[in-house]
C-alpha cells in the first residue's frame, strides 16, 4: 500500500469513527502493521541516503507515518477501553 493510500485509508477510519461506527480490529491491525513497516522504510532510506527522494522529502514522511501511527494506536486503546 502507498504512502497516499495510507492516508487515505487511516482518514476514512477516522471519519467512520466520528460517525459511530464500530471499528474492526483485524483492520486497525493490518494498518498498523503496514505503518510501521513504512516507519522502517522511511528510516532506513534516511540514514542510508537511497535515492529517489530529497532527505526532506523522506523526513515530512516519516514524521507524517509516525503521527499516524500515535493516532491509529490512540483510536485502538480508545476502542479497546469502550
Amino acid at each position: 500500500m502507498g504512502f497516499k493510500d495510507l492516508v487515505e485509508k487511516l482518514d476514512d477510519i477516522l471519519g467512520d469513527h466520528d460517525k459511530g461506527k464500530s471499528l474492526a480490529l483485524e483492520e486497525l491491525k493490518r494498518l498498523e502493521e503496514r505503518l510501521m513497516e513504512k516507519q522502517e522504510k522511511y528510516r532506513d532510506r534516511l540514514t542510508s541516503g537511497a535515492p529517489g527522494e530529497t532527505p526532506a522529502q523522506t523526513e515530512v514522511r516519516l514524521r507524517v507515518v509516525e503521527a499516524q501511527l500515535a493516532k491509529l494506536r490512540e483510536l485502538m486503546e480508545e476502542d479497546r477501553l469502550s
